[in-house]
């Protein structure tokens, strides 16, 4: 039995252009931002009633030097990309520690934890994740926080973890009902909102359409080394527990509040099923 089952599953991922500034070309956190979105979680956040899983990209620190670097297909026997990849995982620690450092600032308890240590890929895809570190955390009503990072590989040597990866796994691991993607826009649309007014928030949809390649959903305007949200959403079938897939515009800190009271939502609900 899930030892967090009495307790309702929230997994939330911050994508990295909400906790960074994808657009600077360096590493660059948006402090300000985020020490906002911690006083909403802050307000909402009840440890008797919720176990609360949070997963941040990495935006300007590791997707920018992943992409510079071309890390995308892992390190195999390439010395110098293994030096890239080892640099990657060091900024991607700066920015968990900074981030863990302004949530606790605001009162929460949230705890660190490095992906590449609980994370294992085999080319390049998830094959093993060590779940007792998380378990461990929400057990005594603490807050983790996993972030996309560079992993070790049994074929490639290291390779990318995005954190789109970790929220489905820790979805059917948790058996949690709803998950919430936080993004800068808010939700899918048909088109990049950013190039084009004439773009349309798709409200509400199914897995199973966007499967079928019913709806059209435009591509991200940022890097994404990881291939984009797209191609994640396959990971999110036959789910038993899987009602509902949340996508919000996380550079206006009151939607987080939906996270908690998903009657206040806006932005795109995927249903997996009724």
């Amino acid at each position: 039995m899930n030892p967090m089952s009495k307790k309702r599953v929230l997994i939330v991922k911050l994508g990295g252009s909400i906790v960074t500034l994808k657009h600077l070309g360096r590493p660059a956190i948006r402090r300000a931002h985020a020490s906002k979105i911690a006083s909403v979680l802050k307000k909402q956040y009840d440890s008797k009633k919720h176990s609360l899983i949070l997963i941040h990209g990495a935006g300007s620190f590791g997707h920018l030097h992943a992409h510079r670097h071309g890390l995308a297909l892992g390190t195999k026997d390439q010395p110098q990309k293994t030096f890239r990849a080892v640099e990657n995982q060091a900024l991607d620690a700066r920015l968990n520690a900074e981030l863990t450092t302004l949530f606790v600032k605001a009162g929460l308890p949230v705890v660190g934890l490095p992906t590449r240590t609980i994370a294992k890929n085999n080319t390049g895809k998830l094959s093993s994740l060590d779940t007792q570190s998380i378990e461990s955390a929400l057990s005594v009503g603490a807050i983790p926080l996993l972030h996309g990072d560079m992993v070790f590989d049994t074929t490639w040597g290291l390779s990318v973890c995005s954190g789109d990866v970790l929220v489905p796994e820790l979805a059917h691991r948790f058996s949690a009902e709803s998950v919430f993607f936080a993004s800068d826009v808010d939700g899918i649309y048909t088109k990049d909102p950013h190039q084009y007014r004439d773009a349309i928030l798709i409200q509400e949809t199914t897995l199973e359409e966007i499967s079928r390649g019913t709806i059209q959903m435009g591509k991200s305007h940022n890097i994404d080394v990881t291939g984009g949200l797209s191609k994640k959403f396959s990971l999110f079938h036959k789910m038993p527990s899987l009602k509902e897939i949340h996508l919000f515009n996380g550079l206006k800190p009151k939607n987080f509040s939906s996270i908690f009271d998903q009657r206040k939502f806006f932005g795109t609900t995927i249903v997996v099923k009724k």
